[in-house]
């Protein structure tokens, strides 16, 4: 008989060790390993039609069956049980910078690690009082640079540059993380409010820069404020240009930029300029065009120039420590100091302690085992 006969579903013993098994949860771990429900199957060792009935919560799998997703997924026992907090993906309004090949199944299996962040962001918070969410409200139809200007003042930012950005964001409540590559492909940054706090995903593409992950955090933020009951328009051009224009305007006001920028295309001027206000050369000239200072033509060539001339590798400040989230690390270390250490945050998140390690950002230091004659 096989594993997906319905005569053997929601027979006694056959739910979860742990209780009730919680389709969403399938759905997350499986769309975060990008695996397609076939794949999974053929793992597994059932239909395909039995993973869509699992994940539509038309049957609950046989306890062997649920041995074998826990294994190919990589969580522990427990993990698809219902009592935890839960984020389901398909209910989140979310908005990506992403690349040109961003697939669907690349912004899920970003949204599956945002809702596991917002799962640890929760359970830190039985030990850890973390700041508060401290945004304004906007008013729908506001225009970006006004936006900015409301969130300035809310934040009570001074005239000026801003100074660690990241920082003052987590400080108001916003988490951030930066994910690796690997996990999170052709997906630069994203943010998304996942029961009122809102989280902002970057990868190393942005972060590897401090100018570039300074306008993207800005950048995502200004659709937390803008765009967060867009719907269906969330992935337009314009709802992204918008985006674009808070960052500027948070970044480098237009009235303190009108006293800043040269009269004419300067690049060395403006490289010494970014660096005072935390923006690239190619920011800077954008904002030149919006000012009136220049033209598009000639920003056209300034941009061909920078791209020979800038090397964004080289950025003395891509070290900057208040541009380098810490909110979860720094939540995790005073959790740790009331006996709350990463087995007690796996145990509770049903996740193996290296995958919480993973979400909070620390980097495995061990040596690698190689045995003799291991060619790989």
């Amino acid at each position: 008989m096989r594993d997906d006969d319905p005569s053997l579903f929601d027979l006694p013993g056959a739910r979860s060790r742990q209780g009730r098994f919680e389709p969403a949860r399938l759905t997350q771990a499986r769309v975060r390993a990008r695996m397609s429900k076939t794949d999974l199957a053929a793992e597994v060792d059932v239909s395909p039609a039995a993973i869509g009935q699992y994940e539509a919560g038309v049957n609950s799998p046989r306890s062997d069956v649920l041995n074998r997703l826990e294994h190919a997924l990589g969580v522990r026992p427990g993990f698809f049980s219902l009592g935890r907090p839960l984020a389901r993906i398909d209910t989140l309004n979310a908005h990506f910078r992403s690349l040109r090949s961003a697939r669907v199944g690349d912004r899920q299996a970003a949204l599956a690690t945002a809702t596991l962040v917002w799962e640890l962001t929760f359970a830190l918070e039985r030990y850890v009082k973390l700041p508060e969410v401290d945004l304004p409200e906007i008013m729908s139809g506001t225009a970006p640079a006004d936006a900015a200007a409301v969130l300035r003042e809310h934040w009570s930012l001074p005239d000026g540059p801003v100074k660690h950005l990241a920082a003052t964001a987590e400080s108001h409540g916003i988490v951030i993380a930066v994910r690796p590559l690997g996990e999170i492909d052709a997906v630069d940054a994203f943010s998304v409010l996942i029961v009122d706090r809102p989280i902002v995903i970057t990868t190393p593409r942005r972060s590897k820069n401090v100018f570039e992950h300074r306008f993207s955090i800005a950048h995502e933020i200004g659709h937390l404020l803008l765009h967060w009951d867009s719907g269906d328009h969330k992935h337009s051009v314009s709802i992204e240009r918008e985006a674009d224009e808070f960052a500027a305007a948070l970044l480098t006001p237009a009235a303190a930029m009108d006293g800043s920028l040269p009269q004419r295309l300067d690049l060395a001027a403006l490289d010494r300029l970014g660096r005072t206000w935390g923006v690239s050369p190619k920011s800077l000239v954008r904002r030149m065009v919006e000012r009136n200072r220049t033209t598009e033509s000639s920003a056209r060539r300034a941009y061909q120039r920078l791209t020979m001339v800038f090397d964004p590798t080289t950025d003395p400040t891509s070290a900057y420590p208040g541009e380098v989230p810490t909110l979860l690390t720094k939540a995790a270390e005073l959790a740790a100091d009331h006996g709350a250490g990463v087995p007690a945050l796996a145990e509770a998140l049903k996740l193996h302690p290296t995958q919480v390690r993973d979400l909070l950002g620390e980097i495995d230091q061990r040596p690698v085992l190689r045995l003799i004659g291991d060619e790989n």
